[in-house]
């Protein structure tokens, strides 16, 4: 009988799929499984993911109905090992082992070069907690550093580390498919401790990646970005310093 291996993601990130998409080639090519499949009880923030991440993984088998073995990745991110990172960790929950560490997340669409992304570009939205930080933190550190940008992921949602700017040029992806090919076509890549910076690696495109404080070092998972830590904005603590005996 076939020895067969059900992945379930219970989180629909874009980072939370890409974290596990090592696994069913290590799975292969150990000789512990003949069979991968990924749980339709997987969850999907974005049907694209599922197309990108999984369907076009020539070591995934197919989809199935049953559940499949899962981890919780709040304990995984807890535990890191300086050694290890935290795809290297789940490949151990989940019993596999290739002797390799500090893992790269993989994906196997070729993405194609667009002369109109060949650009400096930063993407600051982000769904998942990237650390203490704020806008104003961001734009000062940005600021202080002489950072400058040729365009800025169109922002999303309130969730987003910047401040826009008059003449800012504003680019935006309509697939995921379209946001890899973004990212391959880059001249330069900055973004945050989301699934940008993940994606970014499975693409095997280095980027300049900013997180906040007390932020788990696991989200810093890839070897060949460029982690900076932004530090809260001193003046924003004078002024609530100011407010705060103002109130009085």
């Amino acid at each position: 009988m076939l020895n067969t291996l059900i992945i379930e993601i219970p989180y629909g990130g874009l980072g939370d799929h890409l974290f596990h998409s090592h696994l069913p080639r290590i799975a292969k090519i150990t000789g512990k499984y003949d069979k991968v499949y990924i749980s339709n009880k997987s969850l999907y923030r974005h049907l694209d993911n599922k197309l990108i991440i999984w369907e076009l993984n020539p070591y995934v088998d197919g989809f199935i109905d049953k559940p499949g073995k899962t981890c919780d990745l709040k304990n995984i991110l807890s535990n890191i090992k300086t050694v290890s990172n935290l795809l290297d960790e789940i490949m151990c929950f989940y019993d596999l082992d290739d002797g390799t560490r500090m893992h790269e997340p993989e994906i196997y669409y070729n993405p194609i070069f667009i002369k109109e992304y060949n650009k400096i570009i930063f993407d600051p939205n982000y769904l998942s907690w990237v650390g203490k930080i704020d806008k104003e933190d961001m734009m000062w550190f940005l600021k202080k550093r002489n950072y400058s940008f040729e365009a800025i992921m169109k922002i999303r949602t309130e969730k987003v580390l910047y401040i826009p700017k008059p003449n800012d040029l504003f680019i935006e992806t309509p697939t995921l498919q379209d946001f890899c090919d973004l990212i391959y076509s880059s001249k330069e890549l900055f973004c945050l401790t989301s699934g940008t910076a993940t994606l970014a690696a499975a693409i095997g495109k280095p980027a300049i990646v900013f997180y906040g404080a007390n932020q788990g070092k696991g989200f810093r998972h890839s070897k060949m970005h460029q982690y900076i830590l932004i530090p809260k904005n001193p003046f924003n603590r004078i002024l609530r310093k100011f407010k705060k005996n103002i109130a009085r």
